[in-house]
């Protein structure tokens, strides 16, 4: 059982991006509905509204590669 899979050494976008690519990679992606509103994508948002899941832009074009991972869930191997 793994109960987190997580990432550290870049802004947080970037290992939010590296962590979800890896989870995908291991077919351990199965979100059903997501952390919030279906998705388990960054929610950028400057700045971010108390209690979301929304994050501040990191400033490094990481913005560009979140509209590519997957929104539709589950997108992994169904458990």
């Amino acid at each position: 059982m793994i109960g987190a899979l997580g990432v550290s050494g870049d802004t947080s976008c970037t290992d939010h991006i590296v962590a979800w690519k890896t989870r995908d990679a291991l077919a351990l992606d199965n979100v059903p509905n997501g952390v919030a509103s279906g998705t388990d994508n960054l929610i950028l948002n400057d700045p971010p509204t108390a209690s979301t899941f929304e994050h501040p832009s990191c400033g490094f074009g990481e913005e560009a590669l979140i509209p590519n991972l997957p929104i539709d869930f589950p997108v992994g191997a169904n458990p």
